[in-house]
């Protein structure tokens, strides 16, 4: 073998080495498990406020108070000042497991120790106070939870995506066949009073870009999927096209899911970018896990691990049970010629009547839910009472 052979083979191996530590010292992307915020819709500001309260559920990470639990915010009591001298607010949590959850004393009193956020004031246009208090995480498991909230005559439910009411710093849990999310046995018979109230979107406040941008994920999944990728600098504008992002999904079994983007909006200031993406997961499979939502700007590349109850299709909202659904529209006083052409609307049979005193009880089963309902009617065929079962 001649001298310049030689020293092209050296060149060539030396290259390959020089490659593998290159590959072998890139270090994978940081992964962001901790989220900020539950967002719940606001009141439209079209439409003139009905007087219910606001509400917001975080987990402490901006504070560094992860470890005192679920809190739960609520503002804008229209009550005022003055409910609570002879009224107080009632919350529970109700957990996936049946488990259910009073807040200790402690945060009992914070519930019922409201603040204003605003030092000015108007004599008698005072601003309507805010309470909150908190819940302590649940196990390790990829549970749905509902927080109930009583306030005077009015219940409102809060939808906690399953994933969430465990503590984000613990080890990422096993995933398990657990399907869409589902109602808390207690929200069985709804009535006019009771709030439904969705989750709207997740915050994951990531950190700072190199460049100094504010990168947050904002991930929403009101049938598929939809992350949000924000972007906010405050000492400078922001251009619409450049950088340029990408968002996938990870699943844990290896597959990849693309985002394709639908969106690009600068605020009125231009400091704050948002790029929008429909992330489609469509499939049966009833498999709740952690996937990891990729977030690529130019060539930095961000990680955040989230539940599928954020990503996969259908799993974002527990559905109403069709029982529940169809006494939520009952009023006393209807008739039972009114109520049998509302339950044409479901897949309900007459089941049973029997009579009780001087009233009459039906009952119907609604499929597929398995569910029954009760109604009870006085002697002029008017509904007096109901319950589901």
């Amino acid at each position: 073998m001649n001298a310049k052979i030689l020293l092209c083979l050296v060149v060539v191996l030396s290259r390959a080495v020089f490659a593998a530590e290159v590959v072998s010292n890139t270090q994978p992307p940081e992964l962001h498990t901790v989220w900020r915020y539950i967002n719940y819709p606001f009141p439209n500001p079209a439409v003139q406020w009905d007087g219910s309260p606001t509400f917001s559920v975080t987990s402490g990470q901006q504070w560094d108070q992860v470890s005192r639990g679920l809190r739960v915010d609520i503002m804008d009591l229209k009550v005022g000042f003055a409910f609570f001298k002879t009224n107080s607010i009632v919350a529970r949590l109700y957990r996936g497991n049946g488990e259910i959850v009073e807040p200790t004393e402690a945060n009992k009193k914070l519930l019922n120790a409201p603040v204003s956020v605003s030092t000015f004031s108007v004599p008698g246009q005072e601003p309507n106070p805010q309470v909150m208090t908190y819940y302590p995480w649940g196990t390790n498991t990829l549970q749905e939870a509902w927080i109930e909230v009583s306030i005077g005559s009015e219940r409102y439910w809060l939808e906690i995506p399953y994933g969430l009411d465990r503590n984000p710093t613990d080890p990422l849990p096993p995933a398990v066949a657990g399907g869409p999310p589902r109602f808390a046995p207690a929200m069985k018979s709804l009535t006019e009073h009771d709030h439904v109230l969705r989750w709207d979107n997740v915050h994951y406040v990531i950190g700072k870009t190199p460049d100094g941008r504010e990168l947050t994920l904002i991930q929403s999944n009101p049938f598929d999927a939809q992350p949000r990728v924000d972007l906010y600098r405050s000492s400078k504008s922001q251009d619409l096209y450049s950088p340029r992002t990408s968002v996938q999904l990870l699943k844990p079994d290896g597959s990849v899911r693309e985002g394709k983007c639908v969106d690009l909006h600068l605020d009125d200031n231009h400091l704050r970018r948002t790029d929008t993406f429909d992330l489609f997961d469509r499939g049966t499979d009833d498999l709740r896990c952690f996937g990891k939502i990729e977030i690529k700007i130019d060539d930095e590349t961000y990680q955040v691990s989230v539940p599928s109850s954020l990503y996969a299709y259908v799993h974002g909202h527990a559905y109403k049970p069709a029982a529940v659904d169809f006494m939520s529209k009952l009023r006393v006083g209807m008739t039972l010629k009114d109520i049998e052409r509302r339950l044409t609307a479901y897949n309900a049979s007459h089941k049973s009547s029997k009579v009780v005193g001087e009233s009459r009880q039906n009952e119907y089963a609604f499929n597929p839910d398995s569910g029954t309902v009760a109604l009870t009617f006085d002697k002029s065929d008017r509904l007096e009472s109901w319950k589901g079962d």
